[in-house]
């Protein structure tokens, strides 16, 4: 499986060893942030970073905010579950930016004005 991701999707060294990390991982063993933080010797953002990068290309690297942590998605089930979650989430952000794009100079609540 990891020599077909790397062909597919033009992985460079160091997201071979993250996928690696992510193909022996399972949901109830998953790759934590500190996990990768620890492997790469970098921050937590650049970590998420390369999760996102990851997927970015296409690899289906599954992590909910339940989960502590990452793995790849293996069954149409995991996809499915996954694509649910994301696109929720997505759809949230979305609506929030919405709101506060419709909100105006002159609807704009002032700190002081609560107090």
């Amino acid at each position: 499986m990891i020599e077909e991701l790397i062909k597919k999707f033009n992985l460079s060294s160091r997201e071979i060893v993250l996928v690696n990390m992510l193909d022996n991982a399972t949901k109830e063993h998953p790759v934590t942030r500190e996990d990768i933080m620890r492997t790469f010797s970098v921050c937590d953002r650049t970590g998420r970073g390369m999760i996102e990068d990851l997927r970015e290309k296409g690899v289906r690297v599954n992590g909910t905010s339940k989960d502590k942590g990452y793995w790849l998605i293996r069954t149409q089930k995991e996809l499915d579950c996954f694509l649910r979650d994301y696109l929720s989430k997505s759809n949230t952000m979305r609506r929030r930016a919405e709101n506060m794009k419709y909100q105006g100079e002159d609807r704009q609540v002032n700190l002081f004005e609560l107090l």
